[in-house]
Parts: C-alpha cells; sequence; structure tokens
C-alpha cells in the first residue's frame, strides 16, 4: 500500500512538473506576443509618416526643380566670383585683400517652408496614439495577474522536481537534475516579463 501511495506520488508530481512547464511557456510568449503587438501598433504610426512625407515629397516635386535651378544659378554665381578672385590673387594681389576686407558675399537662398500636417493625418496619428496607450495599459492589467500564474508554473515545476529528485529512489536522478538546472532557465520567465513590462514601460507612445 505504502508503494502504491508512493507510486501515485510519483505520478502527481510528473504531472505538476509538466503543467508547470507548460504554464510558463504559455505566460512567456503571451507577454512577448503582447509587447511585439505594441512594437506593431506604435511603428504603424511611423509608417503613416513615412507615407505623409512621400506624398508631401511627390507634391513638391515643381517647387523642388525651381529650388534646384536656383541653387544651381547661386553654384554658378559662386564658380563665377571663385574664378574672379582667384585670377585677382594671382595678377593683383593688392585688390584682392581690398575685396576681402570687403567682405563680398553672395546672399543666401530663400529657405524652403515646411508644410503643415493635414488635420486628416493629426486624427490618424490621435487615433494611434489612442490604441497604444490602451493596449499598454491591457498588457500591464493582464501581466500583473499572469506573474502570478507563472509564479504558481515555476512552483510547480520546480517543487515536483525537488520531490521526485528526493523520493523517486527507482527514477534516474541525474535526470532529474538535469530538468531542474534547466528548469531555473524557465524560472528567469517571470524576471524576463518585469523587463519586459520595463521596456513597455519606456516605450514612448507613436
Amino acid at each position: 500500500m505504502s508503494h502504491d501511495k508512493s507510486s501515485k506520488s510519483i505520478i502527481i508530481a510528473k504531472f505538476l512538473v509538466l503543467l508547470g512547464f507548460l504554464i510558463l511557456i504559455l505566460t512567456t510568449y503571451y507577454l512577448r506576443g503582447e509587447v511585439l503587438t505594441l512594437s506593431h501598433i506604435r511603428f504603424s504610426a511611423d509608417e503613416v509618416r513615412s507615407e505623409n512625407s512621400l506624398k508631401q515629397l511627390r507634391d513638391s516635386y515643381p517647387s523642388r526643380v525651381k529650388s534646384y535651378e536656383a541653387a544651381i544659378k547661386q553654384y554658378e554665381l559662386h564658380m563665377k566670383h571663385y574664378r574672379k578672385m582667384l585670377d585677382l590673387y594671382q595678377n593683383d594681389y593688392d585688390e584682392y585683400v581690398k575685396r576681402i576686407g570687403d567682405r563680398y558675399d553672395l546672399p543666401p537662398l530663400p529657405s524652403f517652408p515646411v508644410k503643415p500636417n493635414p488635420p486628416e493625418l493629426e486624427e490618424k496619428l490621435f487615433e494611434i496614439d489612442a490604441r497604444f496607450r490602451s493596449r499598454k495599459n491591457q498588457y500591464f492589467s493582464t501581466s500583473s495577474q499572469l506573474v502570478w500564474v507563472a509564479c504558481l508554473g515555476a512552483m510547480m515545476l520546480s517543487g515536483g522536481l525537488v520531490f521526485l529528485l528526493m523520493f523517486d529512489i527507482n527514477g534516474h536522478r541525474w535526470y532529474y537534475l538535469a530538468m531542474l538546472m534547466i528548469s531555473f532557465v524557465f524560472l528567469i520567465g517571470p524576471a524576463f516579463h518585469s523587463i519586459m513590462s520595463g521596456i513597455v514601460g519606456f516605450l514612448k507612445g507613436p
């Protein structure tokens, strides 16, 4: 009877080890998926900004052509001025020094205006930001509950392995010991969740 009771306890311990292992894997990958979802939402705002910037770039093509032509003209004026000053430097140094003293400079080009963002873009970015913050709040709410589920799984995993290591005389103790050492990798799960929570906490909205 005692042998049957011991065998039953060993079976229960093995079941708890398996269940705890699966719980830790499930919670780890679920929270990792939440972090990836948050990152996807955040980068979708960058995609919207990129599309708007590309549209503005294409719309401003005629203006950019005119700016390029003006820049070419200014370059030609600079080149003409440079050649003239170089000729003075080589042939009439006194006049060159006089010109340098006059500080003759070409006027700069007018600055290119920045087009303001349309209201539709601002509204879309605001919606993405609101969705990001809502999902981040959901992540922390879920994480605060799953951390205790992960704690339970870790206790079941480590406790079951320690029980098997101590009382399963006929079992492969080196196997249990190796599993116990490997389980500490999965016990890092709650700490990994905390690290991810910190990353999400510092992750700014789009």
